[in-house]
């Protein structure tokens, strides 16, 4: 058996028609900049020939495959792991996306002698009538309502900004009836008084006059709390941002329906064994194994034991079998998905990891780090990760660049490109200066409440293991302490099949206004969106022409008449500098900031921010679903640049990122912090710490999040 793989001729997106080989049984490494080709290379090259080869042979659904290459050889049938989490499917949890909840109906099943159809989550009869097997409902959530540093004065309720001078009368008028002083804050009230605001009713009718953009209007009601969810006026709804998804009540997040509780096994209901972390898992199957051993129950805790023991070992223990897949992060749902294959029983298959040390801590990246090179072992292992940790052990290191989008796809010469990576950077760490003491008392998830210190108007950075709380402090508890706060997740940017980086950066229309001016016409005209005259009449504006259903494999093709861009072909002939809107569309940023100079000031003004986070070589027409895992974080990064927001948390920005992409995000942060902004980052890039003013080591004791 030839002991490589052999991919010649590539030229799939940006790839400039590169060979390479892959070394079996061994650990591949793809290394390079952002943006210079690796995914295309690792996913949408080589493992696409290693699934497509594979569903040819058995699948009716099979089209013609994106990847362009001349030639391969000695394919192996192909596994990609990315580090993404792209599913929203409210009913899918570990247990039914690893098949551990069949295991469990038929334990449960075999030794109480019950049908197994009686432990299945998809039958009405069994699940709890007050969530619909969901585990949690959504309500509105008081710590995400309540600013709890404004005065009562001053409506502390959050989701009460609009028509603003009615709740300041009405809450005003409420209080003098409670007794409470309006001048104090929120925190300062007493548990009481707290209950009264969010959940009372008053005991009379208020006549209030209030202003409504240019007149006045007049409304006769009781004061309702906003936990009451009854509106005092009748356009009011909170909007989906004050609501949180607590536990049932009912079920307590066990899902079935409450008589499925007398049915119990070593002490457990199923549905409490569901909710136990895998690392209290392990000892509820072990009492199971010593009683009933001879039940025929052998394989299914078999399967249980080794997923939970392989969850342990890769620092997953406190995640439990109930947890929906939409709520882990990338590099959790990665991790599963490798005590999956660890556990298979097939052997000799190509596995493409993305970044599998990304978002660890260092204990953490250690166990990963092993349990990768005894995977090596069994399997031949593609990975794009820039750890130096893989350089010594990698059998093959392919670096591609020198730089991103057109100026990348080659290979480049790979200890050349390491050493510039050790490049030091000098750069300025401000000392702590004023620190902000952040306690918090209330319950989120799991936890209740957080004490920590934050250095104002400075760089702070967290780390800390796996599930410790990292993104809840950011996403939930900051949000509750301060009231000008911007949280920037790790999360694939949104939008649809026509957002671009032009309608990311918010130039489009303003690049469609100039066109209609310029040749006197209604802005429709030149419009690519929202049936606008200037839509690609073969694409409908998209871009792209999409062969297939979405119950079969769907193919996605650059629409041949627009190019892609989505604009109609008359525009073509409309020219601005010798230059057609479809002409700009395939411009990349750097190329936009030189041929706007002299047109449009605040176009430019807007393509420099993305400029000088190393953004310049994307073509302002891409869309935003195309874009690397460190584009897509940087493009984030923009929207914190202009906005108004003081304190701005960051989740994972230098994940995907080099040592020198890594600097320059740190470059654009600190001017962010000679505004006077506080920034609070997540990430366990080890590299990037010196570049912060406070470093955190988050823990959790008792269900406080504080600092080690």
């Amino acid at each position: 058996m030839k002991r490589v793989i052999s991919v010649c001729g590539i030229q799939t997106n940006n790839l400039k028609n590169i060979d390479i080989e892959l070394e079996k049984n061994a650990i591949n490494l793809i290394i390079g900049p952002s943006g210079s080709g690796k995914s295309s290379l690792a996913y949408d090259t080589i493992a696409q020939i290693g699934m497509h080869e594979l569903s040819a042979m058995y699948s009716d659904g099979v089209n013609e495959p994106k990847y362009k290459v001349e030639s391969f050889s000695n394919m192996l049938v192909t596994i990609p792991v990315k580090q993404t989490n792209s599913n929203n499917n409210v009913r899918s949890t570990i247990g039914t996306y690893f098949s551990l909840n069949s295991c469990l109906g038929k334990i449960f099943s075999r030794v109480l002698d019950l049908p197994y159809d009686y432990f299945v989550l998809n039958k009405t009869d069994n699940v709890c009538p007050a969530c619909l097997g969901i585990g949690y409902n959504k309500s509105l959530d008081s710590n995400k309502i309540i600013d709890y540093d404004k005065r009562i004065c001053d409506v502390p309720i959050r989701c009460w900004k609009k028509n603003k001078d009615f709740y300041k009368q009405i809450i005003k008028l409420y209080c003098e009836e409670c007794g409470i002083d309006v001048t104090q804050k929120y925190r300062q009230l007493s548990k009481k008084q707290r209950y009264a605001i969010l959940y009372g009713k008053s005991d009379k009718k208020y006549k209030i006059k209030y202003r409504v953009a240019n007149h006045m209007s007049t409304r006769t009601t009781y004061y309702y709390g906003p936990m009451t969810e009854i509106p005092m006026l009748k356009s009011f709804s909170p909007s989906a941002e004050f609501f949180s998804e607590l536990k049932c009540d009912k079920c307590a997040g066990e899902k079935f329906e409450s008589g499925h509780k007398k049915n119990v096994l070593c002490e457990y209901s199923i549905g409490e064994v569901m909710l136990m972390p895998f690392s209290q898992l392990n000892d509820w199957i072990q009492d199971v194994k010593k009683k009933y051993r001879s039940t025929g129950i052998d394989f299914s805790i078999t399967q249980l034991e080794v997923f939970s023991n392989k969850a342990c070992e890769l620092n997953l223990g406190y995640l439990f079998i109930n947890r929906n897949i939409p709520s882990l992060s990338g590099g959790e749902l990665q991790r599963l998905r490798l005590i999956q294959i660890f556990s298979s029983q097939l052997s000799d298959l190509l596995i493409v990891l993305d970044e599998p040390l990304a978002g660890l801590s260092a204990y953490e990246k250690s166990i990963v780090y092993d349990n990768i090179v005894s995977l090596s072992k069994k399997h031949t292992l593609l990975i794009v990760d820039h750890h130096e940790i893989f350089f010594d052990i990698a059998k093959k290191i392919y670096t591609l660049g020198p730089a991103g989008g057109k100026n990348g796809g080659k290979l480049i010469n790979t200890q050349k490109y390491i050493e510039s990576q050790q490049i030091f950077h000098e750069n300025e760490v401000l000392p702590i200066g004023n620190v902000l003491n952040i306690e918090i008392s209330s319950n989120v998830y799991n936890y209740v409440g957080i004490s920590i210190k934050i250095a104002e108007n400075r760089l702070n950075i967290i780390s800390g293991c796996s599930g410790v709380g990292k993104s809840t402090l950011l996403r939930e508890y900051l949000p509750q302490f301060f009231d000008n706060y911007l949280y920037i997740d790790q999360k694939p940017m949104g939008g649809n099949v026509r957002s671009t980086v032009a309608t990311d950066l918010a130039i489009s229309n303003r690049i469609i206004q100039l066109f209609a001016k310029e040749f006197k016409q209604d802005k429709s005209f030149f419009s690519n969106i929202n049936n606008g005259d200037g839509t690609c009449k073969t694409c409908l504006g998209t871009g792209q022409i999409v062969y297939g259903s979405q119950s079969q494999t769907q193919l996605f093709l650059q629409c041949k008449d627009c190019l892609g861009t989505g604009f109609d072909r008359k525009l073509m002939k409309y020219k601005m500098k010798d230059k057609c809107i479809q002409d700009i569309w395939h411009m990349t940023i750097d190329e936009s900031i030189i041929f706007f100079k002299d047109i449009d000031k605040k176009i430019v003004e807007k393509l420099l921010r993305a400029q000088q986070l190393m953004l310049g070589y994307l073509e302002i027409g891409e869309k935003t679903s195309e874009l690397s895992g460190g584009e897509n974080i940087r493009m984030k990064l923009i929207k914190a640049i202009i906005s108004d927001n003081k304190v701005i948390g960051i989740d994972e920005p230098f994940k995907g990122l080099n040592q020198e992409e890594i600097y320059m995000v740190v470059q654009s942060l600190d001017k962010l912090v000679s505004q006077g902004k506080t920034i609070i980052v997540v990430d366990h890039e080890d590299s990037s710490y010196k570049y912060f003013s406070k470093h955190i080591e988050l823990t959790c004791q008792n269900g406080i999040l504080c600092e080690k």
